[in-house]
Formats: C-alpha cells, structure tokens, sequence
C-alpha cells in the first residue's frame, strides 16, 4: 500500500513525449528523470529495467523504472495514467521515486512520530542533502543546532543513528511495504555482491562498521573497504544518502514487481497515524480522529481487520461529541508483534492490553469509552489490568470461542470449523488470502458470506461499506498477518469455560439476531456467564455488520449504557 503522493508515474513514447502523468510526476522536470538511449531501448523490446538518473548533483538522484506499457500491466499506477497505458500498449511507462522532493507525505511520516516542527525541518534537509551539517546548512541554522534537533528525533523514532532515521521516516512516506529481501534487490540493481549487500542493509538500518563487522563476522576494515566500495557503485556519500536510496529502491522494487495493482493506494491524508514505542521495543500503530475536545473512545477492531474506523461509525461518534481512537494490536496493521511471543503459544490479548495502557498514557488520557466491534477477549483483558481505565463498553457482535458457537453454515462457518479442527491451517489460509485481496474479491467474498442475513446483504451492497472493509482488511496483502493468526488459534483452542469478572455494569453487549458466524442465543449465553452484571440486546434487525450498517444504534447504545 503506498501513498498516492510518493507514485511519480507517467506515459510517454519514446521520444519522451509525456502522454499521461500523475502530480507528482508533473512537478518533476522530465529532462532529469527520462533517459533517451533506455527510453529507446525498451520502445526495441529490450525488457524492463531500473535506472538511476542525476537531478543537480549526486544528491538529488532519482531511482526510475521504465517498461512497455504492455508489461507494466500489473504496476500500481494512478488511475489516469493506469487507462493510458492500456489504450496504448505500445508506448512506454515511467515510474520515479524522488522521495526527496515529495515533502507531503515525509511530513506525515515525522508527524506519525511526533517530530516537532524543527526536527521535522533537519530531517528532511537530512533526508535530501544526506547528513545533518548540510541540512544545517541549508536552514541557515547552526550545526549544534541542528544536532540536538536530529538526536531528540532519533529518540522519537527509537533510530540507533541517522541513517536508520532516514530510512524508517523514508519507507514510511511510500506506505506499507510487504517484507523483502533487500540483499537480492541490491544485487539486482546495482550488482552489489552478497557480502557488500548485507553490510549495506545493515549500516542503512544503524548499526556502526564495528557492529556491522561482528554481526558479519568480518573485520572492521573489510567492512570499511567494502563500504567505499558500495558507496562508489551506488554514488551516495553517507550512510545517510544510502538509506534513503535503499528504500527507494525498495519501494520502486514493490511498486512494479506487485500484481495488478492489488496492493492498493493509500488515499492522501485520509488516515491519521502516531507510532508510540513499547519500552522494550516494537511500534504501536494509533490513529486519533479527533477533535481534542471530544470524549475519548476507543474504537476495537475485529480479528480480521486492523485500526481502520469505517467512516460511518466515525462520523457517528464524532456527531454525538466522541473522540474516536483505535490501536492496530500486536501484529495487526502497523503494530508490530511481540518478540518472542510464538503463535499458538501465549495468550495474545494481555499483551495487547498493556499496549492499550501505553497508548493511553501517550495521549495522557485517563480513561476512555470503548465500542469494541469484535476483539471482545481484548477489552476483558484490559478490564482485569485496569478496570479504572475503562468507562462505558459496548460489545457489538463479540464473538465466543469455537467450542461454545455450533454454527457451521457459509464461508466463515466452514473456515471456523476447519480452524477447530486443525489450527496449522490458519496461517497458511492467512497467507493465501493475502495474495487475493483486491477490491473487487472482498466485496464478492462479503456478498457470499453474509448470504442469508437481509441486513448484511444489504450492507454488503453499500459501495462506501465495501470500501471501508477493504481498507481494514488489506493489511493481509502486505504480508502482516500474525495478529490474526495468534487470535485465530486462540479462538480454536479456548475451551467453552472462562471464569466471570466483575465490574461490567457499565457494559453493553449487542448482540445482531442475522448474525451470519455465529447463532445469537449462543453467543449471549456464552457472554452471560462471563460478563455477569452486564447488559445485553439482541438487536432484531442487525446483522453480523451491524457496527458498519448501523452505527448511530451502536452509538446510542453507548450513549444510554450505564455509567460504571
């Protein structure tokens, strides 16, 4: 998933004639990104290839991809340039990533982090001209200055030193990468040997040369040597200037290798992001919807989705005076998992609950409301670590583990009783679904599941709910999936039995009666026995989406729950 702004993407023949072209491609000078003899050598069917073109100086060198229109088919491109290319197969597509120039979405990256308003300045000097003195330099600030700045933002974005800064706030600008083998990618593009290659990602990602050389178990002038070496082949200065070109590079890989565009685009600015570090490592994912003056409510994503708020439940909240926040949990989205906790083999919802502190104390937010549409055992987790914390709850849909639901019917239904039955096909399913997730497959995969539920059928008809289950659940395509996994093998394995806890006066558990997973009496009498002294409504005429289709009812449920 990248962000629209950072797809520098165009179409022109091979006389470079610019046919089509994105923003950001238009706000390049076409002479410093085109190559005439490579324009002419892929027109002549010599195949695809990336190449490196010099924009002012070696600073300013821009990574571009070029190939036959015809080949190009499975490129993310924009939409313009997308139906361009295929009308005229013949002619040429350019891709360019001068992340250096495309200051709006490295802004957000350093918001994402809370850099200030300096740190944000330095950074991207630091990030176009390759090292804090020159970024001094152009801001006619004074070294010291601009040091101090860079060092309290390399705390921010927990960067062992600036090159792994530049990195992280570069790779964050294109969006969400999947995972990659970066030694083969340096080796491809820039005939790196596989030595060089691994001390290169390793000094792009901070590590020092005598760090580098006892990861490697080299000597530290090897390591040296062959530094000088990669920066002579790749025509970069500084470590710094080398992470930036590594993911550039990375990203430009992504962008043509991917398949058919099914990745997806992130839309510009439509989602607010903050990263909050754990103490022990690991990045936790939070978008904050405002406004400040809002009550906080912490909106819970399901097991299969990630922190994306559907923007009817947001709007909703937003108009009833709330302030809408939602955390990826440990794997989900953004947030990293946890090391060293396996899939299968620890209880994946208390290590979400002290992230949910975390994040709580980051925004200095004592107590929040909580609408949980799914990840019901992670709200009881955070009940028992902090019940002081949590002011009203409503549940929608919460589900029950696999032994205490009978139900067997529809796609979900048969994936649930597979699951039960034979855990180790979780991930392998989480895998195959994240190679199919394009637009057009989950809306067709949520019309068939929710078959048989009038409300669901209806709501799996509403373009602007389809869309916003797409971009919950697209995560999957990057790869990102252990979240779910862990919280699937929970589900399969946890017995019918859970001990009640107390407190839970002031939650609210709705519960759809067209519920299509599960059958609706089960899953009250399931939740009874755990919540004792909570409230509960089966809402006749909701569905298994009722927290999309529905959400000024989830919204005056909350409202009208009992205060704790």
């Amino acid at each position: 998933m990248f962000h629209e702004e950072s797809l520098a993407a165009a179409l022109v023949d091979r006389q470079g004639r610019i046919l089509a072209a994105s923003a950001a491609f238009a706000a390049l000078r076409p002479e410093l990104v085109l190559d005439e003899t490579m324009l002419t050598r892929v027109a002549d069917g010599a195949g695809a290839a990336i190449v490196e073109r010099v924009n002012d100086g070696p600073l300013e060198m821009t990574l571009c991809a070029y190939a036959l229109a015809s080949r190009a088919e499975g490129w993310i491109l924009p939409g313009a340039v997308r139906a361009a290319a295929a009308a005229s197969p013949n002619q040429i597509v350019v891709l360019a990533s001068p992340s250096h120039r495309l200051q709006r979405p490295l802004q957000a990256a350093c918001e994402a982090f809370g850099l200030t308003g300096l740190q944000t300045r330095v950074a991207l000097e630091a990030i176009r001209t390759g090292g804090v003195r020159t970024a001094a330099q152009r801001l006619g600030i004074s070294y010291h200055t601009a040091r101090e700045a860079m060092a309290e933002a390399m705390v921010r974005v927990r960067a062992p030193r600036l090159p792994a800064l530049v990195r992280r706030l570069v790779s964050l600008a294109f969006g969400v990468l999947p995972e990659t083998e970066e030694v083969d990618l340096l080796g491809d593009a820039w005939g790196l040997s596989t030595r060089q290659a691994a001390i290169a990602v390793l000094i792009a990602d901070g590590m020092t040369r005598g760090e580098t050389a006892a990861a490697l178990g080299l000597g530290e002038a090897v390591v040296k040597r062959e530094l000088n070496e990669v920066y002579g082949l790749l025509q970069v200065g500084s470590a710094a200037a080398l992470a930036r070109k590594i993911a550039e590079a990375n990203a430009l890989n992504w962008m043509t290798r991917s398949t058919g565009g099914d990745i997806g685009v992130i839309e510009a600015g439509a989602e607010p992001l903050r990263i909050v570090h754990r103490p022990g490592g690991g990045r936790i994912a939070v978008s904050d919807y405002g406004p400040a003056s809002g009550r906080p409510v912490l909106v819970v994503h399901s097991s299969m989705t990630s922190r994306i708020v559907a923007r009817g439940l947001r709007r909703a909240l937003q108009s009833a005076g709330f302030r809408p926040i939602s955390i990826d949990r440990p794997g989900f989205g953004l947030t990293d998992e946890i090391e060293g906790l396996r899939p299968g083999l620890h209880d994946p919802y208390p290590a979400a609950a002290d992230d949910a502190i975390l994040v709580l104390d980051a925004l200095k937010l004592q107590t929040v409301d909580v609408v949980a549409r799914g990840g019901a055992q992670f709200v009881v987790a955070l009940q028992k670590i902090a019940a002081d914390r949590l002011g009203r709850v409503v549940l929608v849909n919460p589900d029950p583990p696999s032994a205490a639901s009978g139900r067997r019917i529809g796609p979900f239904g048969v994936l649930k009783d597979a699951f039960r039955r034979n855990p180790a096909l979780i991930r392998v399913w989480a895998g195959l679904i994240g190679t199919q997730l394009t637009h057009a497959r989950v809306s067709r995969m949520l019309e068939r599941s929710m078959q048989g539920s009038p409300p669901d059928e209806a709501a799996a008809r509403d373009p602007e709910i389809v869309q916003d289950y797409f971009r919950a659940v697209r995560t999957f395509a990057t790869g990102r999936h252990t979240g779910y996994v862990n919280e699937q093998i929970d589900f399969a394995r946890r017995g019918r039995g859970q001990p009640p806890i107390d407190g839970t006066s002031n939650w609210l558990v709705m519960v759809a009666a067209h519920d299509t997973l599960h059958e609706p009496q089960e899953v009250i009498a399931y939740w009874r026995a755990v919540l004792v002294d909570a409230q509960f409504q089966l809402v006749q005429d909701g569905g298994r989406l009722l927290a999309l289709s529905r959400p000024h009812d989830v919204v005056e449920g909350l409202l009208n729950t009992r205060s704790g």
